[in-house]
């Protein structure tokens, strides 16, 4: 009786040891994916060495950052859709991608691509035009 208790305990303590492990490993790869995915959003290189292949893209209203990343990713100029909206999340030109079209190449980065798709957009707040005039209009009326 008394080798049958120590067999059970022994059987449980393996048990509990192969689910330990299993939960490390688990932990580990997801640390590691974890990890990777960060660094490529900071990292990522073009796709291709200079000078790279122009293509065409096009951009309408109704698109978001995803349907860009999708788009992107479809025509061969970006590696990851996901990647590029987190990479345009945490960028200078979050939500500011204009409609349009465009020629990107894969010699570009994300970073260079969303500068480009982002190069007719205009702030709705005062421009230094506007700051102009109402400071001249102000020297008028004194």
């Amino acid at each position: 009786m008394n080798g049958g208790k120590i067999t059970s305990a022994i059987a449980a303590t393996i048990i509990k040891m192969a689910i330990l492990v299993i939960a490390v490993i688990a932990i580990y790869r997801l640390a590691v994916s974890a990890y990777d995915f960060g660094y490529r959003v900071f990292a990522e290189p073009a796709m291709s060495s200079e000078p790279g292949v122009t293509i065409n893209v096009s951009i309408t209203d109704d698109m978001n950052s995803r349907d860009v990343g999708k788009l992107l990713e479809g025509k061969g100029l970006i590696r990851d859709a996901n990647l590029f909206f987190v990479q345009e999340l945490v960028s200078e030109y979050k939500d500011k991608v204009q409609p349009g079209e465009y020629e990107l190449t894969t010699a570009m980065t994300v970073e260079e691509m969303l500068a480009v798709l982002s190069e007719g957009y205009t702030e709705e707040t005062t421009t230094e035009a506007e700051m102009e005039s109402e400071v001249e209009s102000e020297v008028e009326t004194e």
